[in-house]
């Protein structure tokens, strides 16, 4: 049997100021192909959940595993390929202001695979494209309305078919809008394989029957109830 995609094993993480709330004796898998959504509580939408994901914050207690392997177990560079593989939506404004938005779309593509650049740039003005902007984002993020930034973020997220997808809010500020082709993207993505983290603090969404999750989970306080 082929490990989960993502695995949070009884994750507890402390209270810390970068984050709304701390999350306590956390358990979730999610295989290849799944979709779990979450939806959060609307006073606590940044929760430390898409950096245990990734491994960029290890847990007090627990164990956050990407197929089969503790991020804590790997070496940097091997952490660092396997970040590669994942897609992300991140909580925020995670723009690197001194880059065109085009080059934040394309970066972890140039530095994580050894893709031409020329297909890097069609697959990132494509999928810019889908989301609703009129093509590749060229100018800096403060030239951008945040509506703009949100589609060019789920853009980026979905750059070079990742492995996983760690979705954090990303109807924010475009919903209903662009929830027809993040599901549309998100079946062909699932059809293929990947498995998606979804964190949400609209309702509506978390209702919404076009999702398909195979796993819903609601956070309360710290705690997660997973269906």
């Amino acid at each position: 049997m082929s490990a989960a995609a993502l695995e949070f094993d009884d994750v507890t993480v402390s209270t810390d100021r970068v984050y709304d709330s701390s999350v306590s004796a956390v358990t979730l898998g999610i295989e290849p192909g799944d979709l779990a959504i979450v939806l959060l509580e609307a006073e606590r939408v940044h929760l430390p959940l898409g950096d245990l994901a990734v491994g960029i914050l290890g847990p007090d207690e627990g164990h956050v595993r990407f197929h089969g392997r503790d991020w804590l177990s790997m070496t940097p560079d091997v952490a660092a390929d396997n970040r590669g593989r994942v897609g992300r939506v991140f909580e925020g404004s995670p723009w690197m202001d001194g880059l065109e938005v085009s080059e934040n779309i394309m970066l972890a593509q140039q530095h994580h695979t050894r893709r031409p650049i020329r297909d890097i740039t069609s697959q990132a003005a494509e999928l810019s494209q889908v989301f609703g902007l009129p093509g590749l984002p060229l100018r800096l993020p403060s030239a951008f309305r945040g509506q703009d930034l949100a589609r060019a973020a789920c853009a980026r997220a979905f750059m070079g078919e990742p492995d996983l997808l760690i979705l954090e809010r990303p109807t924010a500020g475009v919903y209903p809008e662009i929830l027809p082709a993040l599901l549309n993207m998100l079946h062909v993505a699932r059809q293929r394989g990947a498995a998606v983290l979804w964190l949400t603090d609209n309702a509506e969404v978390w209702d919404n029957p076009g999702v398909h999750p195979t796993l819903r989970g609601q956070m309360y306080g710290a705690r997660m109830r997973v269906d």
